[in-house]
């Protein structure tokens, strides 16, 4: 009897072991969690491994990555773009797209529990961010900060170095801040060709720096300072830049867009006295009444005569007149004071109090205009509306 009870309970306890030993690898693993810059992204449906592939839900991903998002609910398709970066995906397909360039996925982005899962390191290597994995604690870090940091100091760099190039009047290193593909190249080494006639004191700043797959977006500022040689404003602007590396692996200035233009006018200017030849005064005063002439008659060939050619005036005139804004309009343009206050060499600025009775009302503005001298002729170059 009492090794019947012995039999029975040893059976027990085998069994109650057994099933402890069988259980064990069917227990839930930790939850996969997904950490950017130490911050957790979360998500309405938890991440899953497949295949040694982590898959997350793509809306809170790509918004906390900064990424515009867009679902194509008729083609399945999945696209986010930030910048000049675009990312597509497609439901089922293990075809992808990273700015056009086709990519082949290890899994295919799928449906689960109602939402669409992607690849996660796909997606974040494909914003230019790198990824690690912690096995240990099942967690996933997205570093954004510490590339984020190294591109800044690299990017400072270049403007730092730009502007240092541009004040010494080395052009030709200037220009070496500029992507060789930019389509604003030409246009640099058009501007620096002008630029040489003067000289400068140029600085810049970059601030904003945002790591954006093979693109770096950022904002910086330029203040030019006139110290000699031909008349040039002096003026800040920032621009809003997207910078790509070259063949060598450099960050360049790829794309400007330019965010605000602010001239600085000192007073010491606009009280000047220079002397003035009375044939030079005369002749601008001459100038300047044709252009109010042609604008007033609506002749655009006697005001084109006034302009200086392939000058930034003249593209704001020629735009206007191609627009029909001085046949749309009645004018009765006149300056009711000017002086000359600045006169070198073959330039000079005329400071004008204009009046006007556009449409039977008076107006009145303060106006500095540039005029260059071209074949001995004074013509306005540029233009500045001082009306406070």
């Amino acid at each position: 009897m009492m090794k019947r009870r012995i039999g029975v309970l040893l059976f027990a306890v085998l069994f109650l072991f057994t099933s402890v030993i069988q259980a064990a690898p069917v227990s839930a693993a930790a939850q996969i969690r997904v950490f950017l810059d130490g911050k957790e992204i979360k998500f309405q449906v938890a991440p899953v491994i497949k295949n040694g592939v982590t898959l997350v839900q793509f809306r809170p991903l790509f918004q906390t990555l900064g990424y515009k998002v867009n679902w194509n609910s008729a083609t399945k398709q999945i696209t986010g773009t930030f910048a000049d970066q675009k990312l597509q995906m497609k439901l089922g397909s293990k075809i992808a797209y990273v700015n056009g360039q086709k990519t082949t996925l290890a899994i295919a982005p799928y449906t689960h529990a109602g939402n669409t899962l992607v690849p996660l390191r796909f997606v974040a290597e494909s914003t230019g961010l790198p990824v690690k994995w912690d096995a240990k604690t099942r967690t996933i870090k997205i570093d954004r900060k510490t590339i984020t940091a190294q591109t800044s100091l690299e990017v400072k760099k270049l403007y730092k170095d730009q502007a240092a190039a541009e004040t010494k009047g080395d052009y030709k290193l200037a220009l070496t801040a500029i992507h060789p593909k930019s389509p604003n190249y030409q246009n640099y080494a058009d501007m620096y060709k002008e630029q040489a006639l003067s000289q400068q004191s140029v600085s810049m700043a970059a601030s904003g720096v945002t790591i954006a797959g093979s693109s770096v977006l950022a904002t910086v500022e330029k203040t030019y300072r006139h110290t000699g040689g031909e008349f040039a404003w002096d003026f800040t602007a920032s621009f809003e830049v997207i910078l790509k590396k070259d063949a060598n692996g450099k960050w360049k200035e790829y794309t400007t867009d330019l965010l605000e233009l602010e001239y600085q006018i000192p007073d010491s200017l606009l009280t000047a006295k220079p002397e003035v030849p009375n044939g030079v005064r005369t002749a601008l005063t001459s100038t300047l009444e044709t252009q109010y002439k042609g604008i007033n008659e609506n002749n655009t060939e006697l005001l084109y005569s006034a302009i200086f050619p392939d000058s930034t005036y003249s593209e704001i005139i020629k735009t206007l007149d191609e627009s029909g804004f001085f046949e749309d309009l009645s004018f009765n343009l006149g300056a009711a004071s000017s002086r000359v206050v600045y006169y070198e060499g073959n330039d000079a600025l005329m400071y004008v109090e204009e009046t006007d009775d556009f449409e039977g009302e008076a107006y009145s503005s303060s106006i500095l205009y540039w005029f260059k001298r071209q074949n001995g002729e004074w013509l306005i170059y540029d233009a500045l509306d001082l009306t406070e």
